[in-house]
């Protein structure tokens, strides 16, 4: 397996105040930025905690990534002492070759309404339907005991339950509640059928494998 190795050379100025560099190798732009080390905090940033073997786009050579679901970033491994992160362009692909994940860097509306952009999972893809799902961990912050009773708890990493997405004819990639009531509303006048479908397969919209079996379902009706 060719795995892609980066050459650290410039391609912009340098920003020294940031600490953030801008390269280019091979067709990816990454950046080199110096951050805090999270060692000490409990907890992981990541979903998938190893970085795996990965493509990034139509890229031919291989590249070791990881997706840090903290920082929202996509991190590449030079070598056991460089990290650096991938500098994503709209609908940016990193595939892990083994099929634990594909990501993309897309644009879509959450649940609030609001335009957000990141890395979101493909969960099911198909020709008319694509299910897009969001990881996401977050810093608890230390808390100091302010009674008797209360006891010190360090700051930790949480993963918090993940945002699903739909996008029906490569349109806009909105939110999708996981409630059932609400995914039989998915496509209007469809609601019979997306209902029957949904009982008969115990169809858990939590649940990715489900997920994938309601996206092809979805793929034919619409």
């Amino acid at each position: 397996m060719k795995i892609l190795l980066f050459t650290l050379s410039i391609l912009f100025t340098s920003l020294i105040s940031a600490q953030t560099y801008m390269y280019s190798e091979g067709g990816i732009e990454y950046i080199y930025s110096k951050r805090a080390s999270s060692e000490n905090t409990n907890g992981s940033q990541y979903f998938i905690e190893n970085f795996n073997a990965a493509r990034v786009d139509d890229i031919k050579e291989l590249t070791l990534a990881r997706y840090n679901a903290y920082t929202d970033e996509m991190e590449l491994k030079i070598d056991d002492n460089n990290i650096v992160i991938l500098n994503p362009k709209e609908n940016t692909v990193v595939k892990l070759t083994n099929n634990r994940a594909l990501y993309k860097f897309v644009q879509y509306t959450n649940e609030d309404g609001v335009a957000s952009q990141n890395y979101l999972v493909v969960v099911s893809e198909n020709p008319n339907v694509t299910i897009y799902k969001r990881e996401r961990i977050e810093l608890q912050p230390e808390q100091h005991p302010t009674g008797g009773y209360q006891k010190y708890k360090p700051a930790y990493y949480n993963k918090l339950n993940p945002e699903y997405y739909i996008q029906f004819n490569g349109g806009p990639i909105v939110y999708m509640s996981d409630k059932k009531k609400d995914v039989y509303s998915l496509i209007p006048g469809k609601e019979k059928e997306i209902k029957e479908y949904v009982k008969e397969n115990r169809i858990d919209p939590s649940k990715d494998n489900d997920l994938k079996k309601l996206g092809a379902y979805l793929s034919t009706i619409i």
